[in-house]
């Protein structure tokens, strides 16, 4: 299905479980159905889980890891039955080029599926045998050519030790043949901004290409703690911010903050009328209510769209 990422607004939503079995598919279809019927959302972003490393010494889990469906199963599921465009992650790095390829055609032409988002290898601790995501951008790019599939990276703000910055690891992947971006989870708008002021200089080309920023409600104080594990940069006053109020009302000031950040960004972006267009990734990590993902798209300013 077609879909455009310029000022988009998509779902992120976890594949059901396989221990879940159909009941949890049903579940999750029904949930995305509620949560796209008043239009507010674009397209569905379906991330690829797998057993992650601690990434964070500060980061813990309280689950133990348990395998999910593929997303381009979930996509499909939600395309046909839903009619909405599915977003399907993939990580590149886990087998050679000829099976990521392998991957990327049935995808496309087995699931009907067009819009990918390529993700990196968890670490650098030890050799991958699959390509990187420049790499895979331009596979994609000499197999199908650059309007059959709409091809998303990842774009982490606030990358620690790195000799490169971010922008200028974007501005290489969009010559490779990134199309979009969709950022790590954020949690504090200066990040953005400082990303934004960086294109402006070190990235011409990136500069003018779509970037969905990432948002995630919380629910209760520990959640960060798994965000961390994940390898999210949540800024410490966080912690202490949400630690303010009782944990019923943690989630209601999160949202309050997502909402703060959003309006910071599109005052930005209407104040410099340049850079890439935003778009937003709504991303509910853990067991967040349906009624208050609604909540933050009301509450979000003006209009998300704005």
């Amino acid at each position: 299905m077609v879909w455009n990422p310029e000022g988009s607004v998509v779902l992120e939503v976890l594949p059901p479980t396989l221990k879940s079995g159909l009941e949890g598919l049903h579940r999750r279809l029904s949930r995305v159905r509620r949560l796209i019927e008043n239009g507010d959302f674009d397209a569905v972003n379906i991330p690829e889980i797998h057993d992650e490393e601690n990434r964070n010494d500060r980061g813990h889990r309280r689950h133990e890891y348990s395998a999910r469906m593929q997303p381009r199963e979930l996509g499909r599921r939600i395309q046909d039955e839903l009619g909405i465009p599915a977003i399907v992650n993939h990580v590149v790095s886990f087998d050679p080029a000829d099976q990521f390829l392998d991957w990327v055609n049935e995808t496309v032409q087995g699931h009907d599926i067009h819009n990918l988002v390529l993700v990196g290898a968890p670490h650098d601790r030890r050799q991958w045998p699959g390509p990187a995501v420049g790499e895979a951008n331009q596979l994609i790019r000499q197999q199908f050519g650059s309007s059959e599939v709409c091809i998303g990276n990842i774009c982490i703000p606030q990358r620690e030790d790195s000799p490169i910055s971010e922008a200028v690891r974007m501005e290489q992947k969009v010559q490779d043949g990134a199309d979009f971006f969709s950022t790590q989870i954020i949690f504090d708008a200066a990040d953005i901004i400082s990303l934004l002021s960086d294109l402006q200089v070190q990235a011409p080309n990136a500069c003018g290409v779509p970037l969905l920023v990432s948002l995630c409600p919380v629910k209760r104080i520990r959640q960060l703690g798994f965000l961390r594990y994940l390898g999210v940069r949540v800024p410490d006053h966080l912690d202490s911010l949400l630690a303010t109020v009782p944990e019923a009302y943690c989630l209601d000031l999160s949202l309050e903050i997502l909402s703060n950040i959003q309006g910071t960004l599109i005052d930005h972006q209407q104040q410099h009328q340049s850079g890439p267009l935003l778009g937003w990734n709504i991303a509910p990590v853990g067991p967040i209510p349906i009624d208050a993902i609604e909540i933050l798209m009301d509450r979000l300013p003006g209009s998300i769209r704005s």
